[in-house]
């Protein structure tokens, strides 16, 4: 969810300097391992491929519930299908009529997404209709002091006023029901907050109510949302909500009810756990340790656009802290600037969400491999007019990253410099808005690399010992979907190559790449 912007100095990238090395043309080209040498000494025309489609083609629906096996750097289904967490913010959409949830949900899979996020019951002035269902019927039916709950969010006496949080009303969750089980229909995983504590813990979401709620309250509501939802695969629970320290009087204690209330209940078909804490945080950040030791998913956590340090964190061993080691867990992109957040659109986040958002999802997915959630200012909050911005170009960017993540063997992948590599010779600071984002398969068969509209060029230089055989060189447009022929390599591939970054810029007039190499 989106938290009030605060000003930062964005640091500047400087440009790779590369001595002593050669640049190899394009085309066919052998390399030793002092250099390499070309058939001419100009490079020949860059040749393109038809670009796929914007909207990726059917996708097979997973066999959830999802686990983590093997090397725990990715999901995958119960017929041992890798599942990469392409997700969609969807915060409002309980408060969507089914027409509307349905429409939703179906572009959103047919834009390739597999997963949507949102908070089961809303409470946050910014969106559609709280906190009324999208069936007109409200979440909880009585008040704390056994009153009819008539959905005011404004109390006089929050202790007495506020809605009881263990006497749920049917009719509305019925409506989440529906809502769920379409959403498994169309192959959607849910990462769902049962209660968004809120930015501070404020007005954005429930935290003061969950504490006028009291522990044993709060735990009879995670048992009953747990056991509601049993037998339902495609979830995701999630704690938090912008929110992550709980220093306020009976914050903490409500929290961990919530908790020990959803895993009081036994058989679950998913028992997955992820949060969102306050940002530029990962999931073991949390210092709490009933809290931390809940969590099977590290989601990474960036407002202003630091994913490359956050989910390379997630990925590495240790938390953001640089010494606290923590468990292997897959690691995904949580939140980064979202879509028509800066100047563009509703300037939410005006200093942080600039175009092209893309390059946030891009740069998250190569540094923490499991996956990303992305967003759009105008559509997870559902007002008036939502529709109108599905398929923005910052949309239609995700099918195609979508499509690319389908296209290549990505759960082999191991970020840059944590497993593999370094990839990239002369990289900057993973903070730094020109830093190449790559990855590896340590088998020596795939190489990718996102370079950034940052990214001063002409060239990139990457070390070529992390691939194994003959190797073939295409560059990706994220705008197009088009590839075009950077080369075909012969052993000895030598040690570093140059790559020549394409001479035009995108229709959008950014200058993007993703360097995608594969052994052939």
């Amino acid at each position: 969810m989106k938290q009030p912007s605060v000003a930062r100095k964005v640091p500047r990238g400087f440009p790779l300097i590369v001595l002593g090395l050669v640049v190899c043309t394009l085309g066919l080209i052998v390399c030793g391992f002092h250099g390499c040498s070309g058939g001419s000494s100009a490079p020949p025309p860059l040749t393109s491929t038809t670009p796929t489609s914007t909207t990726p083609t059917a996708v097979t629906a997973p066999a959830f519930a999802l686990v983590a096996l093997g090397n725990r750097r990715y999901l995958q289904d119960q017929k041992g299908v890798p599942f990469p967490i392409l997700g969609r913010t969807a915060w409002f959409i309980t408060s969507l009529s089914e027409t509307d949830y349905k429409m939703f949900i179906d572009d959103t899979a047919a834009k390739g997404y597999n997963a949507i996020e949102f908070h089961v019951v809303n409470h946050d002035a910014r969106g559609n209709n709280e906190p009324f269902g999208g069936n007109g019927a409200l979440p909880f039916s009585k008040r704390l002091d056994g009153a009819a709950w008539t959905g005011s969010l404004s109390y006089g006496n929050i202790n007495n006023e506020a809605p009881d949080f263990s006497l749920p009303n049917e009719a509305y969750w019925q409506h989440v029901d529906a809502l769920l089980a379409y959403a498994e229909s169309k192959g959607m995983l849910c990462f769902l907050f049962p209660a968004y504590a809120g930015n501070g813990g404020g007005a954005e979401g429930w935290m003061a109510e969950m504490t006028a709620n009291g522990v044993s309250k709060m735990t009879a509501y995670g048992a009953f949302i747990a056991t509601r939802y049993k037998n339902r695969g495609n979830i995701v629970w999630m704690l938090g909500g912008d929110y992550d320290r709980f220093t306020g009087a009976g914050e903490l204690v409500v929290e961990q009810a919530l908790l020990a209330g959803m895993q009081s209940i036994g058989g679950q078909a998913s028992r997955h756990f992820s949060a969102e804490w306050s940002s530029e945080s990962i999931y073991t950040d949390q210092a709490d340790a009933t809290l931390r030791a809940a969590g099977t998913l590290q989601g990474a956590y960036s407002f202003r656009g630091n994913v490359n340090t956050y989910a390379r964190n997630g990925y590495g061993g240790f938390d953001s802290d640089g010494t606290t080691p923590h468990a292997v867990l897959p690691t995904f992109l949580l939140e980064e600037p979202y879509d028509e957040e800066g100047s563009d659109g509703n300037s939410a986040n005006p200093f942080f969400a600039t175009q092209p958002v893309r390059r946030f999802q891009w740069w998250g997915w190569f540094s923490g491999i499991g996956g990303y959630i992305s967003g759009n200012g105008y559509v997870w909050p559902f007002n008036p007019g939502w529709q109108a911005h599905l398929n923005t170009p910052g949309a239609q960017d995700m099918a195609r990253l979508n499509a690319f993540v389908r296209s290549i063997a990505w759960y082999n992948l191991v970020p840059s410099g944590l497993g593999v590599g370094p990839l990239v010779v002369g990289k900057t600071s993973p903070s730094s808005p020109d830093y190449v984002a790559a990855a590896a398969t340590p088998d020596g068969t795939l190489l990718v690399a996102y370079v950034p509209p940052a990214y001063l060029g002409p060239t990139i230089t990457i070390d070529m010992t992390a691939m194994n055989g003959p190797t073939r060189a295409r560059w990706f447009d994220p705008t197009t979907a088009a590839y075009t022929d950077a080369g075909v390599f012969l052993p000895p591939l030598g040690t570093q190559v140059l790559f020549t970054l394409p001479p035009v810029s995108h229709g959008d007039k950014f200058t993007d790449w993703v360097l995608l190499l594969e052994k052939q």
